[in-house]
C-alpha cells in the first residue's frame, strides 16, 4: 500500500500544531477525522507513529522519520509550484548544439552572457546534423543552428544567418583561377568529418566554371582531421588544403599563413535556428536568440557567390 497524501498531510500539521483540535481547525476537519487519517496511516506504515499521554503526545521513532519525509514532501511541492510559476529570463541551462565552426563563432559571447548573467548556464555541444536534429526531437537541447531547414511538422526553424564557405590554402597559392585544377590536384586535400559535404556543396552550387571542372573524387587525400581547430595547421605548414566555413579560417591562429581562392566566388549557406515544434521556449532564450542573430548575420566575409538556402 501507498501512502496516502492527504493522511501525510494530516500528519504533518498534527506534529507541528502539537494538538488535534489545532490540526482539526487548520484543515477544516473534525477530530475525529483527524485521529482516523492517523489510524489509517499507522495502519499503512506498521508502526505506531505517536506516543499518547492523555490528551498529549509525542512522535515515536518511526513517527519521527515520517514527519521528516512528510517535510521533505512538502519543500518539494513548494519548489514545484514555484518553478511551474516562474519563467526567470536570467537564470536557467541553454542546452544548444551547432556544428564546429558554428561554436567557433558564438562559443565566446554566449559566455560573455552568462558573465552578465550568472545564473545562466551554457551547454555547448558541437555535433553533426542528424544528431541535432535527434536531439531537440528527444528534448536533450534546446536550440539547435543547422545548415539545412529540418521538417516543417517537427521543428520550427527560422533562418538566423549566414556561413560562407571557402577554399583555404596556403598563403603562398598561385595566382589566376586557371591554375586551379593542376595546383589543387598537385597539393592535395585535408579531410574532416564535412569536407565531403561542403565540397558537394560547391560542386553543386558554385558559378564558377573553374571550380566545377575540378574533379574533386579523385583528389589525393593528404591527411585527415576531426578536431576542427586544428584542421587548418597542415593547410597553414603547405601539406594541403581544406574546403571549410571561412569563419574557421578568421578564427585560426593560423590566419596569416592561410588564404582563400578569392578568385573563385565563395558559397554562402543560410544557418537555421531550429527548435521543437510547439514548444514554448523559456524566456531566457529570448535574450539567446537575439544574441545568436547579431554574431551569426555576417560571418565577416561579403561574398558576391551563390547563396544556398
Amino acid at each position: 500500500m501507498k501512502i496516502n497524501p492527504v493522511w501525510l498531510q494530516t500528519f504533518r500539521v498534527l506534529a507541528d500544531t502539537g494538538s488535534f483540535t489545532k490540526t482539526a481547525t487548520t484543515l477544516f476537519m473534525t477530530q475525529p477525522g483527524v485521529s482516523q487519517h492517523i489510524k489509517k496511516l499507522e495502519e499503512v506504515c506498521g508502526y505506531s507513529l505517536l506516543n499518547r499521554y492523555g490528551k498529549r503526545f509525542d512522535l515515536t521513532r518511526q513517527g519521527d522519520l515520517l514527519y521528516r519525509h512528510a517535510l521533505a514532501v512538502a519543500e518539494e511541492e513548494k519548489k514545484l509550484l514555484q518553478a511551474l510559476g516562474e519563467d526567470d529570463p536570467v537564470s536557467g541551462d541553454c542546452r544548444i548544439a551547432c556544428s564546429g565552426s558554428t561554436a567557433l563563432r558564438i562559443y565566446r559571447h554566449l559566455l560573455g552572457h552568462q558573465a552578465e548573467h550568472p545564473g545562466l548556464t551554457m551547454q555547448l555541444q558541437a555535433a553533426p546534423y542528424q544528431s541535432i536534429l535527434s536531439a531537440i526531437a528527444q528534448g536533450d537541447i534546446d536550440l539547435g543552428v543547422v545548415t539545412e531547414k529540418p521538417d516543417a511538422l517537427q521543428f520550427t526553424a527560422k533562418k538566423i544567418g549566414r556561413e560562407s564557405i571557402a577554399i583555404i590554402v596556403p598563403a603562398n597559392r598561385p595566382q589566376g583561377a586557371q591554375l586551379l585544377p593542376d595546383y589543387l590536384q598537385q597539393l592535395g586535400i585535408i579531410r574532416h568529418p564535412d569536407s565531403d559535404y561542403y565540397t558537394r556543396l560547391y560542386l553543386d552550387h558554385s558559378e564558377s566554371d573553374t571550380l566545377r571542372s575540378v574533379a574533386f573524387q579523385t583528389l589525393p587525400t593528404r591527411g585527415f582531421v576531426n578536431q576542427i581547430h586544428d584542421i587548418l595547421l597542415p593547410v597553414s605548414q603547405g601539406l594541403g588544403f581544406a574546403v571549410l566555413p571561412y569563419s574557421v579560417l578568421v578564427a585560426s591562429p593560423y590566419r596569416d599563413r592561410l588564404s582563400v581562392m578569392s578568385n573563385i566566388p565563395l558559397i554562402a549557406e543560410t544557418l537555421y535556428l531550429v527548435y521543437r515544434k510547439n514548444r514554448q521556449l523559456p524566456a531566457r532564450f529570448d535574450a539567446i536568440m537575439s544574441l545568436l542573430g547579431e554574431h551569426l548575420a555576417d560571418d565577416g566575409h561579403h561574398s558576391t557567390g551563390t547563396a544556398v538556402t
